[in-house]
């Protein structure tokens, strides 16, 4: 008969009668002296057991010593920690094992891990942790279980095999890493008590099996390659996982998951793995990346592979294809995994269920991880309250969904625990029902599908809501072919804004058909309807004035020129089903194409030329790089060796500017992030071009420095903008002279014409006496120029100076001097420019500007010289510059200091810079179309349309609202800084 301690256990539990069925049955064990003595919580703990798994409960009859492991039921509130784990099973795995000992000792893992499970069970069925902690402690025992095996498995191998070796870049043999993935719920670490594990096994590089390491330079002895030997290492590591034994098994292996599933090879080297994912990867296999874990094995490497499928797995750029592809992967699982009768009853593949909650967060993972890294978490609930810290979620919905999540992951356990078995489904009795329900800590069948309903009500409203049909993009209807359907062809191109429809149609027949001299496959054509339908729905329908498919597709300006140079490029590539297939897995490629198409007449043309230029550039992921300087000038150096020096810089060029501009276009960058791209990028062709202009002279000194002005000395370059240079000599170079060839050289290199154009346009006007001067001075002779014969403007683009190529300590004393002659509040005098009224010279000399560079009638127009345009903003930043003595050549930055230092005050400050940043970000847009130097908006209405949209507005009214409003505040504290006293900063 059990004590009262007992008997209150047992009438608390679920179910008493198998509760006490279970107790009697372990008091015939060896355990049974013990248990009248056992506490109140450890009654209460086992009584939940004995109520919530029959196999458990069996378990521990076979097994009374795990009673000693949780004597103290205090230790039962904390989970183990991975550490620990992993120190109590290596103390037993650190001597090398004979083969007889490895059998033992993989029968020891077996048992750790039923041992560990049990105390875990315990845990969870009093409701002594959460379930994320639940889940993670279950995976951290099956990664130190995967651990142990693959330690042991590769000591055996290595033993009799020897170990394998590759070589490195400069020939030295080394050491070849192998990492176990764990993709699914173990690499979210959100195992089950039966679930399967899904892995993925991967070697650094390709090599050969050594007993000892091979010479620098030399031929290993043929013999079993790496391949070989990782295969058979994740053979054995599958065998022994899943071997069933007396002490059961350690887990259920699947290895559907890697590249070309089943009828792929069992191990992948990384080059491999990156190869697969680049060129086939589907958007399962997103999905699937997204939880991949290192865990077992070489965790270096592990990191390595994370960091190269990066690209693949968080592409910054997706369409909403994307969602489609997911929605219909849920919709297969409804009708095909789950039977029918149980769509309500499967907590993980029925409506409302745990793979409901996964898929709304990897899609938005996918959707939104590229461009914000902290969303990129492997495991479920943090996922979702990053997603609501994002506002990607709404906050409620996110607390609805995990509270989901907790709870069918809770009802999962316990179905699973019942009979170690990998079980879904809710059983239809009301008893089973309702044991479940108070497992779970509700009192009866009713209350347990009440909660059950509201959970997954929840999850299937927000699920349809971001993957439902409504929430799909809309099917553009296509009329059925283009064979005796021109008038309804061309009449749907019409709706979509296509100026010429009649063209647009015969263009499309082409992209769908192909050119009618070749043959093009059905599924060629099938592809291309789906590109056709992306295409259309990039432009509203005209007469029902829709907005565009979703705001992270921004509408094409213009859709004939679009499709125009869409033609052209298929011609240049060549292969049209290739093409489309890429495009179709790759949607980013299209969607950018289009962008850039429309965006910037230019880069097509530079697409067009060189069509593979776009698809490097967004396959390897570098338009996710920010590049400095130093890095662009490290590549110039790398690839000239085999070239003309003026055309490989023009090709890195070409190549840098496309990067850019695709940074720009897709909004990568915002615009003060692009100014400093192409600034960069300019240094580092000067630093170049320096370079390669001394050693062709045979100077191995640098006894001058190069120093930007204007646009390039503040860093905020634009498209077409010229690099305005002077060259200022060390005073202590006797012979000028010989300097000249070697600024000449520099010149040239950058802005002479080749076949592939021109690198930059350069002014090197500013020096002493213009074109008639010396290109190269001495800073001595700038000295004495700057101070005895300078004029006003030439001392205030002084403001705006920046060393970037050459001997720097030169540059930096020319920057000493700048400074000394640009303070206008203590002049450093002698210098003829200053006069007391240079303020008023200065308001001159800018309404001359105004007067002579504004087109007569089209002051609306030009956003740079007009009142209240660039110069307006530009001039206030240089004059509070000369007033104050800052330096500060950087327009925003000086106008940002002015406000915080109290010469403007902070509402005008703000409303300056905010006019002055939009306006300049219109001015790239404009300049990117052709890489000139265009600062006036088009006079006529489908150009300044075509800009309006580019430009983000809806119209054409609505960007010169804009304009308007912003250059009447550039004008308003330029009339105040210009017609008062002149204001002062803060002492410094």
């Amino acid at each position: 008969m059990p004590n009262r301690t007992w008997q209150k256990a047992l009438a608390a539990s679920a179910d008493p009668v198998r509760a006490r069925h279970y107790l009697d049955l372990l008091r015939r064990s060896d355990a049974g002296r013990t248990l009248d003595s056992v506490s109140a919580v450890l009654a209460r703990v086992l009584a939940a057991l004995f109520c919530g798994s029959q196999a458990l409960s069996e378990a521990l009859i076979g097994h009374p010593e795990w009673l000693e492991g949780v004597a103290d039921p205090a230790g039962l509130k904390f989970a183990r920690r991975e550490e620990g784990l992993r120190r109590e099973v290596n103390a037993w795995l650190a001597p090398a094992p004979t083969a007889g000992d490895t059998t033992g000792a993989l029968t020891r893992v077996r048992q750790f891990k039923q041992r560990e499970l049990f105390r875990i069970a315990l845990r969870d069925l009093a409701r002594l942790g959460p379930v994320w902690e639940i889940t993670r402690e279950i995976s951290d025992v099956a990664d130190v279980c995967l651990g142990a095996v693959h330690e042991l498995c590769y000591r055996q191998l290595s033993a009799r095999l020897g170990s394998p070796w590759h070589p490195d870049v400069q020939g030295r043999w080394q050491p070849t890493g192998f990492c176990v993935l764990g993709m699914g719920k173990l690499g979210g670490q959100e195992l089950n008590y039966s679930s399967d594990v899904d892995l993925l096994f991967v070697y650094a590089e390709e090599g050969q099996v050594c007993r000892t390491p091979p010479r620098k330079g030399s031929s290993p002895p043929s013999g079993l390659s790496n391949h070989q030997f990782f295969t058979r290492l994740a053979e054995a590591l599958i065998a022994e996982v899943g071997r069933m034994t007396a002490d059961g098994f350690l887990y259920r292996i699947d290895m559907r998951l890697r590249p070309e599933g089943a009828a792929g090879p069992l191990v992948r080297a990384m080059g491999s793995y990156e190869n697969f994912y680049a060129q086939w990867g589907q958007t399962w296999e997103r999905m699937m990346l997204i939880k991949a874990r290192c865990v077992a094995g070489d965790p270096g490497l592990g990191a390595e592979f994370q960091e190269t499928i990066q690209p693949f797995r968080y592409p910054r750029f997706l369409g909403d294809r994307i969602v489609a592809e997911i929605a219909a992967m849920k919709q297969r699982i409804e009708t095909e995994v789950v039977r029918a009768g149980e769509i309500e009853r499967n907590v993980k593949l029925g409506r409302g269920g745990i793979r409901e909650v996964e898929f709304i967060v990897q899609t938005l993972q996918l959707l939104n991880a590229g461009r914000l890294p902290f969303l990129q978490n492997p495991a479920t609930l943090p996922a979702l309250e990053k997603l609501a810290q994002y506002q990607l979620l709404p906050p409620a919905d996110a607390v609805e969904l995990s509270r989901a999540y907790a709870f069918l992951r809770e009802v999962e356990h316990r179905l699973q625990m019942e009979n170690n078995l990998q079980t879904h489904t809710i059983p239809v009795e009301r008893k089973d029902r309702e044991r479940l329900g108070r497992l779970l800590g509700l009192a009866s069948a009713a209350e347990f599908d009440a909660a059950l309903a509201a959970h997954t009500s929840s999850v299937r409203r927000i699920y349809d809501q971001l993957l439902g049909e409504r929430a799909r993009p809309p099917r553009v209807p296509l009329p059925a072919d283009f064979a005796g359907a021109e008038v309804a062809w061309e009449k749907t191109l019409a709706d979509h804004g296509f100026r010429d429809p009649s063209r647009a149609r015969q263009l499309l027949a082409g992209f769908v058909h192909g050119p009618g001299y070749g043959h093009v496959s059905p599924r060629t054509s099938e592809l291309a309807r789906e590109l056709v339908e992306k295409l259309l729905r990039r432009r509203p329908n005209a007469k029902l004035n829709a907005p565009a498919a979703s705001p992270k597709l921004p509408v094409l300006s213009d859709p004939d020129r679009v499709l125009a140079r869409l033609d052209s490029f298929i011609a240049a590539y060549g292969s049209r089903s290739v093409l489309y297939e890429t495009w179709v897995s790759n949607p980013v490629l299209f969607e950018l194409l289009l962008l850039l198409f429309d965006r910037s007449e230019f880069l097509a043309e530079t697409a067009i030329r060189t069509p593979d230029l776009v698809d490097d550039l967004v396959l390897s992921g570098r338009l996710q790089r920010k590049k400095t300087a130093a890095e662009i000038f490290s590549d110039l150096r790398y690839g000239d060796a085999d070239e003309d020096q003026r055309l490989w810089l023009r090709r890195y060029h070409q190549a840098e500017f496309m990067r850019i501009g695709l940074r720009d276009i897709l909004g990568l960058v915002d615009g003060e992030q692009n100014l400093v791209e192409l600034s960069a990028l300019a240094d580092a062709c000067l630093q170049y071009a320096l370079e390669v202009a001394l050693r062709k002279i045979q100077i191995r000194t640098i006894p001058f420095v190069i120093v930007g002005l204007g646009k390039l000395g503040g860093a905020e370059l634009t498209y077409g903008s010229d690099l305005d240079l002077v060259f200022v000599a060390d005073p202590r170079v006797k012979n000028l002279a010989r300097l000249q060839p070697v600024a000449a050289e520099v010149l040239h290199l950058l802005s002479s014409p080749t076949e592939l154009g021109t690198a930059f346009a350069t002014d090197a006007r500013l020096r002493p006496d213009g074109e008639k001067g010396l290109l190269v001075n001495s800073l001595d002779a700038y000295e004495r120029y700057y101070r005895r014969r300078a004029r006003l403007w030439e001392i205030q683009a002084l403001t705006r100076t920046r060393p970037v190529a050459g001997n720097l300590e030169v540059g930096r004393r020319f920057q000493a001097l700048a400074a000394a002659l640009t303070n206008f509040r203590k002049p450093d005098l002698p210098l003829a420019a200053f006069t007391p009224d240079w303020k008023s010279a200065i308001a001159n000399m800018r309404r001359r500007i105004e007067q002579e560079r504004t087109p007569r009638g089209q002051e609306a127009l030009a956003i740079k010289t007009g009142a209240g345009g660039l110069i307006d903003a530009e001039f206030i930043a240089q004059m509070l510059c000369l007033a104050n003595g800052w330096q500060e050549a950087n327009t925003l930055r000086a106008l940002e200091y002015a406000r915080d230092s109290g010469a403007l005050a902070r509402a005008e400050a703000d409303s300056l810079i905010e006019s002055y940043r939009r306006l300049r970000r219109i001015e790239g847009i404009l300049r990117r179309w052709s890489f000139e130097g265009e600062s006036m908006l088009p006079d006529e209405p489908a150009p300044l349309y075509r800009v309006a949209v580019r430009c983000g507005f809806a119209d054409a009214d609505a960007l010169l609202r804009k304009v308007r409003r912003d250059r009447a505040a550039i004008r308003q504290v330029y009339a105040r800084v210009f017609g008062e006293s002149t204001p002062r900063g803060s002492e410094t």
